[in-house]
């Protein structure tokens, strides 16, 4: 796959730059992990003598509305603490993509506004480009456009979930959005040998089941708020074998201390496996900070549901527009 930042001069461009700034908070301060993976990108263009770099992101969901909480504001200074930009370059990080409507139902004359006096465009949010947004499929029709650094990594990182997976293939699926899941469920069933269920989504499958050979459903504690121990010991079994396991969405209410060993226990075995272990989304990744279980896993994936998708299907709508292959009208 081409289109990647360090097949292209830079020098003496203007660029358009997409990061995903849309932080996570933990007790008022910002988890940095994502804004650190787009500095590289910043860097990237900064050793490669870019002329002028403008950062475009989105926090939260506004809606189209001015919400001040979800200003981009704070997270400029954090990224003007992280990059040391040099005075020869113009830099500025422009608001809230979702400030204005038009980002999330897709606009091409929004995306010429973004484009304009820009010579490239690189997209580095590899997290929201499951998304046929303006951001992430229309500017790319504009702007001769690349994937950032922490996309490339995105790429070689889940390329072992994509082709030749080693065998068996487990699929670990937990938190909720079921109306986001259930097309997931079915299109995973073609890739993966087993797909465990945990966390509000085993909920919402007890509730309302569905015929699928693959998949197992563990059963929760009394007060539905973690897998049992006796799910716990059948997930075992199945991640011991798995030469190639994913996992997306908590077993349950982890910001608990008392519902969060089920979700310690899947991230030990994962940690503690010989398979190619990959882990995705805001609310893993965060469970797996909190319990400092991160050590010993292959890769962790920025993105939830565009991780999930990725896999499921093979592209993703951000990855189609830069290689030319969607259009819109």
């Amino acid at each position: 796959m081409g289109h990647f930042l360090h097949s292209v001069d830079i020098r003496g461009k203007s660029v358009l730059v997409r990061l995903d700034l849309d932080l996570p908070l933990e007790k008022g301060k910002f988890d940095t992990t994502r804004l650190s993976d787009g500095a590289q990108t910043l860097q990237y263009l900064i050793d490669h003598d870019a002329k002028k770099i403008t950062v475009i992101g989105h926090r939260g969901r506004p809606e189209g509305k001015k919400v001040s909480k979800l200003s981009l504001k704070p997270v400029e200074k954090l990224l003007l603490k992280t990059v040391k930009i040099p005075k020869t370059i113009e830099f500025r990080v422009l608001e809230n993509l979702r400030y204005d409507k038009r980002e999330e139902s897709g606009s091409l004359p929004y995306a010429k506004e973004l484009a304009k006096g820009h010579d490239m465009y690189v997209n580095d949010a590899f997290a929201s480009s499951h998304r046929k947004h303006t951001s992430i499929t229309f500017i790319p029709q504009i702007l001769p456009t690349y994937f950032g650094l922490q996309f490339e990594k995105e790429l070689k990182g889940l390329a072992p979930l994509i082709t030749n997976q080693k065998r068996p293939f487990i699929a670990i699926l937990g938190g909720a959005k079921i109306e986001t899941k259930l097309p997931i469920i079915k299109a995973l069933q073609d890739k993966a040998d087993v797909i465990l269920v945990g966390g509000k989504l085993a909920v919402e499958l007890i509730k309302h089941p569905i015929e699928n050979r693959k998949l197992i459903v563990g059963v929760l504690t009394k007060d539905g708020k973690d897998i049992s121990k006796l799910t716990v010991e059948q997930f075992a079994r199945f991640i011991s074998m798995g030469q190639t396991i994913m996992w997306n969405g908590p077993m349950g209410k982890f910001e608990d201390a008392a519902s969060r060993s089920g979700t310690r226990a899947i991230g030990n075995l994962l940690a503690g496996t010989k398979g190619y272990t990959v882990v995705g989304g805001g609310d893993t990744e965060a469970a797996l900070s909190i319990l400092k279980v991160r050590k010993g896993i292959s890769f962790i994936s920025s993105g939830g549901g565009a991780m999930l998708d990725y896999v499921a299907y093979g592209t993703l709508p951000g990855i189609e527009a830069v290689q030319g292959k969607e259009k819109y009208d």
